[in-house]
């Protein structure tokens, strides 16, 4: 029977919302029996942050992007990305635009100059009508005409111009996708004419239908402050029902057992990243949302493998999760994980901890053998300051800061930092886009304020002085980890971390409470090294 109740755990690397879904349903159970009441209060520090986190996204701000637009149509759906901007450049000959502090990229008049269009394209249906549109102002007369730049051309159209005030105007043309055009590459403007120095460009929509809606940032909804305390409210509740359904679950499963299914699911999950990096993707995401998410899936689960299987099993799951790091090229992940293989190695029997040393150089030197060097180059820029990815991390940090000095109290509200980062980033911004603020204290405060930070800070530091108090100290490195990986990057609410961390949390407290109902062996466990059996 056992063996029934483990089955689950092998959802975690593969399907976690498949896990959550069962977990919280034994949480609802478990919390009618009365399961909350063998971990005190915590449940109430659950419905804390899950309250005034809340109340910080229904009193905070609601303004939608900065551009006006006149009629009462909503958005829809922008087919251009957000780092549209970015990629415009004029022709000919080619020379890219000068950003500006509002979002705007500004084009100036030479001798030459034919259009203006941009490096991305996006696949179309035959049949379908699509409207495009961009805001422009300049300092003098200008006229020019939008077009659908497909496979069969340049498909010019008839385009309008509407002022919408303050020397802001609006173009937008309709086009109905005919067979052979297949892809749609702009915004592409061309035939501009007039007497005028410069030109701004900026906000660019591509969507369905013959009229041009609000602007909406391309892949970047704009949440409504209900919208935004269902989500923050949702994630405290459910993370409460799964710390409670894995409670019940590993009452009734070996814990070895658990690990094992979860290292299976790990290894499953590395393969598929592996068949992912042999189809020609630099870097792999596997089942999740993006290769960070796959690097940081993995130094969770290893972890988790390693607090309930001991370092046997945990050895296993070590080799998987460096593979998913390798692969994924998460410099986050890549110090998450070291971290784990240090407590890994610090737990080892002393006879064993040389042996496994070496083992530790030999596959470095074969991932170098094996050409990993620029790979491996990548995970040292984490400690180059002047590197441009970390560079680029401190220019999102700072608008961070900027936006929670805007609203402090309240922050900008939930999965809202992409489009505040659209409209605040430095004109020498070395990203385009960015959905996150790559730290998940500065995205909290950006997003949440100090109310929703408050609340998180009590939540997770009564757990840290539940686990401190019951001498819980590999439930204390596990949840390091977790932060760890979160210092440089923003993988904290993902499925795949968030849920795997609270059931790390249930069995660090269960096993240091002594409930020896969550210890259902065969074999009894050796009292002073609870990774060997009696013999």
């Amino acid at each position: 029977m056992t063996w029934l109740y483990s089955l689950p755990f092998v959802l975690l690397p593969l399907f976690a919302v498949g896990f959550v879904a069962g977990a919280a349903f034994l949480g609802v159970l478990g919390f009618r029996r009365g399961l909350f009441r063998r971990q005190g209060l915590l449940w109430a520090y659950f419905l804390l942050v899950g309250l005034v986190g809340g109340a910080s996204q229904l009193l905070g701000p609601i303004e939608a992007v900065k551009v006006p637009w006149v009629g009462d149509q909503g958005p829809t759906r922008n087919l251009f990305s957000p780092e549209t901007p970015w990629y415009l450049f004029s022709y000919d000959p080619i020379r890219r635009g000068e950003w500006r502090p509002d979002g705007f990229v500004r084009f100036y008049r030479r001798e030459g100059l034919l259009g203006i269009s941009s490096d991305l394209y996006y696949s179309v249906q035959q049949g379908t009508i699509l409207t495009q549109s961009l805001y422009f102002r300049s300092d003098g007369d200008i006229t020019l005409q939008l077009s659908f730049w497909t496979k069969r051309g340049r498909q010019i159209v008839p385009t309008r111009v509407v002022n919408v005030g303050g020397g802001l105007k609006r173009a937008y043309a309709t086009y109905q996708i005919s067979p052979g055009d297949e892809v749609v590459q702009g915004p592409d403007i061309v035939q501009i004419k007039g007497d005028w120095t410069y030109v701004d460009i900026g906000y660019a929509q591509l969507e369905p239908g013959s009229f041009p809606s609000a602007y909406q940032s391309g892949g970047l909804p704009d949440p409504t402050r209900t919208e935004r305390f269902v989500w923050w409210f949702g994630t405290a509740l459910l993370g409460l029902l799964v710390f409670y359904g894995a409670s019940y679950l590993l009452t009734h499963v070996d814990r070895s057992r658990a690990a094992l299914m979860i290292t299976l699911g790990l290894v499953i999950h590395l393969g598929v990243g592996v068949w992912q990096h042999f189809s020609n993707e630099p870097r792999v995401a596997g089942l999740t949302a993006n290769p960070n998410i796959f690097g940081a899936s993995g130094v969770v689960l290893a972890s988790l493998v390693w607090l309930l299987g001991g370092w046997r099993l945990a050895l296993i799951a070590l080799v998987a999760m460096t593979g998913t790091v390798w692969f994924s090229g998460s410099r986050a992940a890549f110090l998450g994980g070291a971290c784990l293989g240090l407590a890994w190695l610090g737990g080892l029997p002393r006879a064993w901890k040389l042996a496994a040393a070496t083992l530790v150089v030999l596959a470095i030197d074969l991932g170098l053998f094996l050409g990993g060097q620029e790979r491996l180059g990548r995970f040292m820029t984490i400690t180059d300051l002047n590197a441009v990815s970390t560079q680029s991390r401190l220019q999102i940090w700072q608008v961070a800061w900027q936006a929670f000095k805007e609203h402090p109290l309240t922050g900008i509200g939930a999965n809202r930092f992409g489009l505040y980062y659209l409209e605040h980033r430095p004109p020498d911004a070395l990203e385009p886009a960015a959905p996150h603020a790559h730290n998940l204290f500065l995205n909290l405060l950006a997003e949440t304020g100090l109310l929703g930070m408050s609340a998180f800070l009590i939540l997770w530091g009564a757990i840290v002085w539940t686990l401190i108090r019951l001498r819980a100290w590999k439930g204390l490195i596990f949840l390091g980890i977790a932060f760890l990986l979160n210092l440089f990057d923003y993988t904290f609410f993902s499925a795949e971390v968030y849920y795997p961390l609270w059931v790390g949390i249930a069995w660090a407290i269960l096993q240091a409470e002594g409930n020896q109902s969550a210890l259902v062996t065969s074999t009894p466990l050796n009292q002073t090294d609870p990774d060997k059996l009696e013999r």
